[in-house]
Protein backbone atom coordinates (compact mmCIF):
# COMPACT_ATOMS: atom_id res chain seq x y z
CA UNK A 1 0.00 0.00 0.00
CA UNK A 2 1.67 3.51 -0.80
CA UNK A 3 1.93 5.89 2.35
CA UNK A 4 -0.04 8.78 2.06
CA UNK A 5 1.98 12.11 3.01
CA UNK A 6 0.40 14.48 5.22
CA UNK A 7 0.03 17.73 3.58
CA UNK A 8 2.55 19.34 5.56
CA UNK A 9 5.52 17.72 4.37
CA UNK A 10 4.36 19.27 0.67
CA UNK A 11 6.40 22.32 1.19
CA UNK A 12 9.51 20.53 2.28
CA UNK A 13 9.26 18.48 -1.06
CA UNK A 14 9.14 21.40 -2.79
CA UNK A 15 11.92 22.97 -1.37
CA UNK A 16 13.61 20.35 -1.57
CA UNK A 17 13.15 19.93 -5.33
CA UNK A 18 14.07 23.78 -6.14
CA UNK A 19 16.67 23.47 -4.27
CA UNK A 20 17.91 20.28 -6.51
CA UNK A 21 17.30 22.29 -9.52
CA UNK A 22 19.69 25.01 -8.42
CA UNK A 23 22.07 22.96 -6.93
CA UNK A 24 21.62 21.57 -11.32
CA UNK A 25 21.93 24.70 -12.69
CA UNK A 26 24.60 25.76 -10.41
CA UNK A 27 26.79 22.60 -11.30
CA UNK A 28 26.26 22.90 -15.12
CA UNK A 29 26.93 27.04 -15.03
CA UNK A 30 30.24 25.83 -13.33
CA UNK A 31 31.30 23.40 -15.75
CA UNK A 32 30.57 25.60 -19.05
CA UNK A 33 31.94 28.67 -17.13
CA UNK A 34 35.06 27.44 -16.43
CA UNK A 35 36.16 29.90 -13.33
CA UNK A 36 39.76 31.00 -12.61
CA UNK A 37 41.37 30.82 -8.96
CA UNK A 38 40.35 34.00 -8.40
CA UNK A 39 36.76 33.75 -9.39
CA UNK A 40 36.45 30.49 -7.57
CA UNK A 41 37.32 32.45 -4.15
CA UNK A 42 35.41 35.39 -4.57
CA UNK A 43 32.21 33.84 -6.24
CA UNK A 44 32.00 29.94 -6.23
CA UNK A 45 32.74 29.51 -2.83
CA UNK A 46 30.56 31.48 -0.93
CA UNK A 47 27.93 29.56 -3.26
CA UNK A 48 29.52 26.48 -2.17
CA UNK A 49 28.49 27.12 1.19
CA UNK A 50 25.17 28.01 0.93
CA UNK A 51 24.38 24.65 -0.90
CA UNK A 52 26.45 23.00 1.47
CA UNK A 53 23.72 24.61 4.32
CA UNK A 54 20.85 24.10 1.92
CA UNK A 55 21.36 20.35 1.69
CA UNK A 56 21.96 20.53 5.31
CA UNK A 57 18.40 21.64 5.24
CA UNK A 58 17.09 19.57 2.49
CA UNK A 59 18.45 16.53 4.91
CA UNK A 60 17.19 17.47 8.28
CA UNK A 61 13.54 18.19 6.50
CA UNK A 62 13.67 14.86 5.06
CA UNK A 63 14.39 13.02 8.16
CA UNK A 64 12.28 14.14 10.15
CA UNK A 65 9.17 15.30 7.66
CA UNK A 66 9.19 12.79 4.95
CA UNK A 67 10.67 9.34 7.19
CA UNK A 68 8.12 9.25 9.85
CA UNK A 69 5.85 8.53 7.57
CA UNK A 70 7.24 5.43 5.02
CA UNK A 71 7.75 2.12 5.88
CA UNK A 72 10.57 0.90 7.86
CA UNK A 73 12.55 -1.03 4.75
CA UNK A 74 12.20 2.64 3.07
CA UNK A 75 13.35 4.51 6.18
CA UNK A 76 16.52 2.40 5.76
CA UNK A 77 16.97 3.19 1.83
CA UNK A 78 16.79 6.43 2.82
CA UNK A 79 19.05 6.71 5.33
CA UNK A 80 21.37 5.80 2.93
CA UNK A 81 22.19 8.72 0.37
CA UNK A 82 22.05 10.67 3.93
CA UNK A 83 24.77 9.27 5.48
CA UNK A 84 26.75 9.82 2.45
CA UNK A 85 25.74 13.09 1.69
CA UNK A 86 28.41 14.72 4.37
CA UNK A 87 31.62 12.57 3.61
CA UNK A 88 30.76 13.49 0.03
CA UNK A 89 30.64 16.85 1.27
CA UNK A 90 33.62 16.54 3.83
CA UNK A 91 35.56 15.43 0.13
CA UNK A 92 34.18 17.95 -2.12
CA UNK A 93 34.86 21.37 0.09
CA UNK A 94 37.19 20.46 3.01
CA UNK A 95 38.26 23.96 3.86
CA UNK A 96 34.45 24.71 5.30
CA UNK A 97 35.02 23.15 8.48
CA UNK A 98 32.11 24.93 10.15
CA UNK A 99 29.37 23.73 7.80
CA UNK A 100 31.01 20.06 7.79
CA UNK A 101 30.29 20.24 11.09
CA UNK A 102 27.21 21.12 10.91
CA UNK A 103 26.32 18.48 8.67
CA UNK A 104 27.90 16.35 10.88
CA UNK A 105 25.40 17.40 14.15
CA UNK A 106 22.67 18.62 12.14
CA UNK A 107 22.46 15.74 9.41
CA UNK A 108 23.97 12.27 11.08
CA UNK A 109 22.74 13.81 14.53
CA UNK A 110 19.06 13.66 13.31
CA UNK A 111 19.40 10.67 11.59
CA UNK A 112 20.66 8.69 14.84
CA UNK A 113 18.41 9.99 16.39
CA UNK A 114 15.53 9.12 14.46
CA UNK A 115 16.51 5.75 14.55
CA UNK A 116 17.35 5.67 18.14
CA UNK A 117 13.37 6.71 18.61
CA UNK A 118 12.28 4.09 16.50
CA UNK A 119 11.98 1.39 18.86
CA UNK A 120 12.96 -1.59 17.06
CA UNK A 121 16.19 -3.58 18.05
CA UNK A 122 17.32 -3.12 14.28
CA UNK A 123 16.92 0.82 14.31
CA UNK A 124 18.81 1.23 17.36
CA UNK A 125 21.82 -1.15 16.11
CA UNK A 126 21.07 1.38 13.33
CA UNK A 127 21.55 4.61 15.55
CA UNK A 128 24.58 3.37 17.49
CA UNK A 129 26.06 2.65 13.70
CA UNK A 130 24.99 6.02 12.42
CA UNK A 131 26.47 7.80 16.24
CA UNK A 132 29.74 6.24 15.75
CA UNK A 133 30.02 6.72 11.83
CA UNK A 134 29.53 11.24 12.88
CA UNK A 135 32.31 10.75 15.47
CA UNK A 136 34.61 9.76 13.14
CA UNK A 137 33.31 12.34 10.26
CA UNK A 138 33.90 14.92 13.16
CA UNK A 139 37.77 13.85 13.66
CA UNK A 140 38.04 12.96 9.84
CA UNK A 141 36.55 16.55 9.13
CA UNK A 142 38.92 18.61 11.33
CA UNK A 143 41.88 16.22 10.29
CA UNK A 144 41.52 16.80 6.62
CA UNK A 145 40.59 20.24 7.16
CA UNK A 146 43.75 21.02 9.20
CA UNK A 147 45.70 18.78 6.29
CA UNK A 148 44.29 20.97 3.43
CA UNK A 149 45.28 24.15 5.08
CA UNK A 150 49.45 22.73 5.36
CA UNK A 151 48.76 21.33 2.02
CA UNK A 152 47.72 24.75 0.47
CA UNK A 153 50.71 26.42 2.59
CA UNK A 154 53.54 24.13 1.83
CA UNK A 155 52.27 24.66 -1.75
CA UNK A 156 52.08 28.39 -1.35
CA UNK A 157 55.89 28.03 0.39
CA UNK A 158 57.08 25.77 -2.33
CA UNK A 159 55.67 28.77 -5.18
CA UNK A 160 57.51 31.07 -3.45
CA UNK A 161 60.49 29.40 -2.78
CA UNK A 162 60.21 28.35 -6.52
CA UNK A 163 60.05 32.13 -7.81
CA UNK A 164 62.92 33.29 -5.64
CA UNK A 165 64.94 30.65 -6.79
CA UNK A 166 64.31 31.75 -10.39
CA UNK A 167 65.03 35.12 -9.23
CA UNK A 168 68.20 33.99 -7.36
CA UNK A 169 68.96 32.04 -10.59
CA UNK A 170 68.25 34.69 -13.03
CA UNK A 171 70.37 37.31 -10.72
CA UNK A 172 73.53 34.78 -11.02
CA UNK A 173 73.81 34.34 -14.65
CA UNK A 174 73.17 38.15 -14.87
CA UNK A 175 76.02 38.41 -12.72
CA UNK A 176 77.56 36.10 -14.80
CA UNK A 177 77.26 37.81 -18.19
CA UNK A 178 78.26 40.87 -16.30
CA UNK A 179 81.57 39.76 -15.19
CA UNK A 180 82.09 38.23 -18.95
CA UNK A 181 81.04 41.68 -20.27
CA UNK A 182 83.68 42.78 -17.86
CA UNK A 183 86.93 40.68 -18.77
CA UNK A 184 86.15 41.16 -22.42
CA UNK A 185 85.63 44.84 -21.41
CA UNK A 186 89.22 44.27 -19.28
CA UNK A 187 91.12 42.77 -21.79
CA UNK A 188 89.89 45.13 -25.05
CA UNK A 189 91.06 47.97 -22.74
CA UNK A 190 94.21 47.20 -20.94
CA UNK A 191 95.21 46.00 -24.56
CA UNK A 192 95.13 49.43 -26.07
CA UNK A 193 97.27 51.53 -23.85
CA UNK A 194 100.08 48.10 -23.51
CA UNK A 195 99.73 48.00 -28.11
CA UNK A 196 100.57 51.50 -27.48
CA UNK A 197 102.91 51.31 -25.11
CA UNK A 198 104.92 48.54 -27.50
CA UNK A 199 104.45 50.68 -30.55
CA UNK A 200 106.02 53.83 -28.64
CA UNK A 201 108.89 51.70 -27.82
CA UNK A 202 109.41 50.44 -30.72
CA UNK A 203 109.64 53.57 -32.53
CA UNK A 204 111.64 54.87 -29.61
CA UNK A 205 114.43 52.05 -30.45
CA UNK A 206 113.60 52.30 -34.36
CA UNK A 207 113.97 56.36 -34.33
CA UNK A 208 117.57 57.79 -35.08
CA UNK A 209 115.90 61.60 -33.89
CA UNK A 210 116.13 62.76 -30.32
CA UNK A 211 112.82 64.58 -30.61
CA UNK A 212 111.07 61.59 -32.36
CA UNK A 213 112.67 59.55 -29.51
CA UNK A 214 111.54 61.33 -26.71
CA UNK A 215 107.92 61.59 -27.83
CA UNK A 216 107.72 58.07 -28.36
CA UNK A 217 109.07 57.74 -24.94
CA UNK A 218 106.22 59.88 -23.73
CA UNK A 219 103.85 57.60 -25.40
CA UNK A 220 105.01 55.04 -23.56
CA UNK A 221 104.31 56.81 -20.05
CA UNK A 222 100.83 57.92 -21.47
CA UNK A 223 100.15 54.44 -21.93
CA UNK A 224 101.90 52.46 -18.74
CA UNK A 225 99.66 55.09 -16.81
CA UNK A 226 96.66 54.68 -18.76
CA UNK A 227 97.29 50.86 -17.75
CA UNK A 228 97.78 51.20 -14.30
CA UNK A 229 94.80 53.70 -13.86
CA UNK A 230 92.29 50.60 -15.30
CA UNK A 231 94.09 48.30 -13.25
CA UNK A 232 93.88 50.39 -9.99
CA UNK A 233 90.44 50.83 -10.54
CA UNK A 234 89.51 47.13 -11.43
CA UNK A 235 91.17 46.23 -8.15
CA UNK A 236 89.88 48.71 -5.87
CA UNK A 237 86.45 47.17 -7.00
CA UNK A 238 87.41 43.66 -6.56
CA UNK A 239 88.33 44.30 -3.30
CA UNK A 240 85.23 46.49 -2.06
CA UNK A 241 83.42 43.61 -3.81
CA UNK A 242 85.29 41.40 -1.64
CA UNK A 243 85.14 43.04 1.56
CA UNK A 244 88.08 44.07 1.89
CA UNK A 245 87.89 47.63 2.61
CA UNK A 246 87.28 48.86 6.41
CA UNK A 247 86.48 52.42 6.74
CA UNK A 248 88.37 54.83 9.35
CA UNK A 249 86.48 57.42 10.45
CA UNK A 250 87.30 60.81 11.42
CA UNK A 251 86.15 64.37 11.16
CA UNK A 252 85.75 65.96 8.16
CA UNK A 253 85.01 69.17 6.61
CA UNK A 254 82.71 69.23 3.79
CA UNK A 255 82.53 72.79 2.61
CA UNK A 256 86.48 72.71 1.72
CA UNK A 257 86.13 69.06 0.87
CA UNK A 258 83.79 70.03 -1.62
CA UNK A 259 86.21 72.71 -2.77
CA UNK A 260 89.25 70.36 -2.65
CA UNK A 261 87.43 67.63 -5.23
CA UNK A 262 86.27 70.65 -7.62
CA UNK A 263 89.51 72.05 -7.89
CA UNK A 264 91.20 68.50 -8.29
CA UNK A 265 88.68 67.85 -11.51
CA UNK A 266 88.58 71.26 -12.60
CA UNK A 267 91.23 70.70 -15.45
CA UNK A 268 88.98 67.53 -16.89
CA UNK A 269 85.63 69.74 -16.23
CA UNK A 270 87.54 72.47 -18.70
CA UNK A 271 88.53 70.35 -21.29
CA UNK A 272 84.91 69.14 -21.60
CA UNK A 273 83.62 72.93 -21.45
CA UNK A 274 81.93 72.30 -18.16
CA UNK A 275 81.77 74.81 -15.24
CA UNK A 276 82.26 73.46 -11.53
CA UNK A 277 80.50 75.26 -8.70
CA UNK A 278 80.75 74.42 -5.05
CA UNK A 279 77.53 75.22 -2.77
CA UNK A 280 75.35 74.71 0.08
CA UNK A 281 75.83 73.77 3.62
CA UNK A 282 78.99 73.97 5.96
CA UNK A 283 79.21 70.87 8.20
CA UNK A 284 82.00 68.35 9.84
CA UNK A 285 81.02 64.58 9.29
CA UNK A 286 82.27 61.75 10.67
CA UNK A 287 83.75 59.46 7.51
CA UNK A 288 86.33 57.63 6.18
CA UNK A 289 88.60 60.73 4.20
CA UNK A 290 90.18 58.62 1.60
CA UNK A 291 86.55 56.65 0.67
CA UNK A 292 84.39 59.71 0.94
CA UNK A 293 87.06 61.18 -1.37
CA UNK A 294 86.93 58.11 -3.90
CA UNK A 295 83.31 58.18 -3.65
CA UNK A 296 82.45 61.14 -4.05
CA UNK A 297 85.13 62.16 -6.66
CA UNK A 298 83.53 58.79 -8.56
CA UNK A 299 80.41 60.64 -8.55
CA UNK A 300 82.11 64.00 -10.04
CA UNK A 301 83.93 62.23 -12.79
CA UNK A 302 81.16 60.24 -14.12
CA UNK A 303 79.05 63.60 -14.80
CA UNK A 304 82.17 65.16 -16.65
CA UNK A 305 82.63 62.16 -18.92
CA UNK A 306 78.88 60.96 -19.32
CA UNK A 307 76.43 64.41 -18.63
CA UNK A 308 77.04 66.61 -21.56
CA UNK A 309 76.36 68.90 -19.17
CA UNK A 310 77.69 73.06 -18.79
CA UNK A 311 77.86 73.13 -15.07
CA UNK A 312 77.85 70.83 -12.28
CA UNK A 313 77.17 71.37 -8.67
CA UNK A 314 78.94 70.13 -5.98
CA UNK A 315 76.94 70.77 -2.37
CA UNK A 316 75.54 69.35 0.57
CA UNK A 317 71.80 70.12 1.73
CA UNK A 318 69.63 68.82 5.07
CA UNK A 319 67.26 65.96 3.66
CA UNK A 320 64.87 64.92 6.62
CA UNK A 321 67.26 63.70 8.99
CA UNK A 322 69.91 63.22 6.78
CA UNK A 323 72.57 65.10 5.21
CA UNK A 324 73.13 64.67 1.23
CA UNK A 325 76.35 65.17 -0.94
CA UNK A 326 75.15 66.32 -4.30
CA UNK A 327 76.09 66.26 -7.84
CA UNK A 328 73.94 67.79 -9.71
CA UNK A 329 74.51 68.35 -14.02
CA UNK A 330 72.59 70.18 -16.35
CA UNK A 331 73.09 67.56 -18.78
CA UNK A 332 71.03 64.92 -20.70
CA UNK A 333 69.66 63.24 -17.71
CA UNK A 334 69.16 59.47 -16.78
CA UNK A 335 66.92 57.17 -19.37
CA UNK A 336 64.19 56.11 -17.20
CA UNK A 337 65.23 52.53 -18.94
CA UNK A 338 69.01 52.85 -17.20
CA UNK A 339 67.98 54.56 -13.82
CA UNK A 340 66.79 51.43 -11.99
CA UNK A 341 70.25 49.95 -12.60
CA UNK A 342 73.01 52.65 -12.79
CA UNK A 343 74.19 51.61 -9.39
CA UNK A 344 74.90 47.43 -10.48
CA UNK A 345 77.93 46.07 -10.87
CA UNK A 346 79.18 46.20 -14.64
CA UNK A 347 76.21 47.69 -15.83
CA UNK A 348 76.64 50.66 -18.69
CA UNK A 349 74.06 52.90 -19.81
CA UNK A 350 72.46 52.77 -23.09
CA UNK A 351 72.64 56.60 -24.10
CA UNK A 352 74.56 57.81 -26.88
CA UNK A 353 76.91 59.48 -24.24
CA UNK A 354 78.01 56.47 -23.23
CA UNK A 355 78.35 54.15 -25.82
CA UNK A 356 81.73 55.61 -26.83
CA UNK A 357 83.13 56.12 -23.68
CA UNK A 358 85.79 53.54 -21.72
CA UNK A 359 84.75 51.94 -18.65
CA UNK A 360 83.76 48.75 -16.86
CA UNK A 361 80.76 49.81 -15.54
CA UNK A 362 81.95 50.11 -12.03
CA UNK A 363 82.13 53.41 -10.92
CA UNK A 364 78.66 54.03 -9.91
CA UNK A 365 78.90 50.36 -7.78
CA UNK A 366 82.05 51.20 -6.26
CA UNK A 367 80.16 54.28 -5.30
CA UNK A 368 77.34 52.94 -3.54
CA UNK A 369 79.88 49.92 -1.83
CA UNK A 370 81.76 52.68 -0.88
CA UNK A 371 78.84 54.56 0.98
CA UNK A 372 77.46 52.14 2.46
CA UNK A 373 81.39 51.31 4.48
CA UNK A 374 80.64 54.19 5.68
CA UNK A 375 77.02 54.08 6.63
CA UNK A 376 75.58 55.80 4.24
CA UNK A 377 73.95 55.19 0.99
CA UNK A 378 74.40 56.40 -2.64
CA UNK A 379 71.26 57.13 -5.21
CA UNK A 380 70.10 58.51 -8.00
CA UNK A 381 67.02 61.45 -7.39
CA UNK A 382 64.91 60.29 -10.60
CA UNK A 383 62.48 63.37 -9.87
CA UNK A 384 64.88 65.58 -11.04
CA UNK A 385 64.28 66.25 -14.58
CA UNK A 386 66.99 69.10 -16.42
CA UNK A 387 70.27 66.63 -15.99
CA UNK A 388 70.80 64.43 -13.38
CA UNK A 389 71.07 64.20 -9.46
CA UNK A 390 73.24 61.85 -7.56
CA UNK A 391 73.78 62.12 -4.19
CA UNK A 392 75.19 60.55 -0.70
CA UNK A 393 73.76 60.16 2.18
CA UNK A 394 74.92 60.03 5.77
CA UNK A 395 72.32 59.91 8.95
CA UNK A 396 72.76 62.95 10.78
CA UNK A 397 74.00 60.82 13.73
CA UNK A 398 77.22 61.17 11.32
CA UNK A 399 77.62 65.48 12.10
CA UNK A 400 81.39 65.49 14.12
CA UNK A 401 80.64 66.65 17.49
CA UNK A 402 82.58 69.98 16.53
CA UNK A 403 80.15 70.37 14.02
CA UNK A 404 77.23 69.57 16.68
CA UNK A 405 79.06 71.95 19.53
CA UNK A 406 79.74 74.65 17.44
CA UNK A 407 76.28 74.81 15.70
CA UNK A 408 77.55 74.39 11.97
CA UNK A 409 74.67 74.38 9.52
CA UNK A 410 75.00 77.01 7.00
Amino acid sequence: MTPVLPAMTWPLIAYTSSFVIVWAIGMLALAARRPGHAELIRVWNPLAIFIIFGSHVACIGLIWGIMPFVPASTQFLLAIPLIGCVPVQLICSAENSVANRSGVVGVIGSLAIFFATRGTMEARLAALYIFGFGIVLLVLGDRVAATVRATVAARLSSDENARRLDQMLAEVAAERDAKTRFMAAASHDLGQPLAAAALYFDQSLRSNDELARARAVEGVRRAFTSAEQLLSHMLSHLRLEADAVEAHPSPVAIRPFLSRIAAQYEPAAAIAGIKLEVCGIRTVLNLDPSLIERAFGNLVDNAIRHSRAHRIALGARRSGGTIRLWVIDDGIGVPPIDAPHVFNDYYQAHSAANAQSNGFGLGLSSVRRLAGLMGGKADLDQRWLRGAAFYIEFPQVYLARSAVSNGIAA
